[in-house]
């Protein structure tokens, strides 16, 4: 077993343990480590890794829900120093130097596709959390509106099918998918693109997927969280259909 396998099984027996109590205290707002939920000596986490938009404090992204933008440098979470430095920083380090060989031989095995898939559930799951954190505040250019601003951007979402409930739902079901180990049948939801674009790109939709560029290598990921395909062309043709749409929008 090697480090990295060691460092994702640390975090997967930590949400196992407290995961549905820090689901708790997320959505109760207190201030603990996503991942252990420890509150003693907390950091703040960056939803992305600053090397992975290139330490641009401008760039930004839009919430898919109330359209407000928001600087990838400034979206941060509570995680504790053992979480953020010991386990975060190790995966990050590894999934850098697994990308970059894979830009250089191509022909990377299935256990660095598996650790990929690994950290962009993690990546998931910190977007849902910030969802969780962030409030509605107001929607797109239009005045703040102080009936909606005390509602976590998450619980308007589920507002507005009437299933408010899912809020907890999707948030249990995102640490689930951390701590499930095997990767195997999730493989085909895994696109790798190669990219021109020499500038940082992330998209991403809760619990269906998520889309994440990495300019210095030339390569994009493509991550299906729920669908699965026999085939991975199936995977590629529809990860292409839905960047086309996005890039329309």
């Amino acid at each position: 077993m090697t480090e990295l396998d060691l460092i994702f099984r640390r975090l997967r027996v930590n949400l196992r343990r407290h995961g549905a109590v820090i689901a708790d205290n997320i959505l109760s707002g207190k201030e603990i480590c996503i991942f252990c939920n420890s509150s003693l000596d907390i950091t703040k986490e960056h939803v992305l890794p600053k090397w992975l938009f290139q330490n641009d404090t401008q760039s930004t992204f839009v919430s898919s829900i109330n359209k407000q933008t928001q600087t990838y440098n400034k979206a941060v979470l509570p995680a504790c120093s053992a979480c953020n430095n010991a386990i975060l920083a190790y995966i990050e380090k590894q999934i850098a130097n697994t990308v970059g060989a894979l830009a250089i031989n191509d022909d990377g095995s299935k256990e660095d596709l598996y650790n990929i898939i690994r950290w962009m559930e993690i990546i998931e799951y910190k977007l849902q959390v910030l969802d969780c954190r962030r409030k509605f505040i107001k929607y797109g250019d239009r005045p703040y509106d102080p009936q909606w601003a005390i509602f976590p951007v998450a619980t308007i979402r589920h507002l507005m099918d009437l299933a408010p409930w899912k809020t907890y739902h999707w948030l249990r079901r995102a640490q689930r998918r951390i701590t499930t180990k095997s990767k195997k049948v999730s493989l085909n939801s895994l696109v790798a693109l190669k990219t021109r674009v020499r500038h940082f790109d992330f998209f991403a939709l809760p619990d269906q997927y998520i889309y994440i560029s990495f300019p210095m290598n030339n390569l994009a990921f493509f991550y299906f969280l729920k669908r699965r395909f026999d085939h991975h062309e199936q995977a590629a043709e529809e990860a292409l259909r839905i960047m086309k749409n996005v890039d329309e929008t």
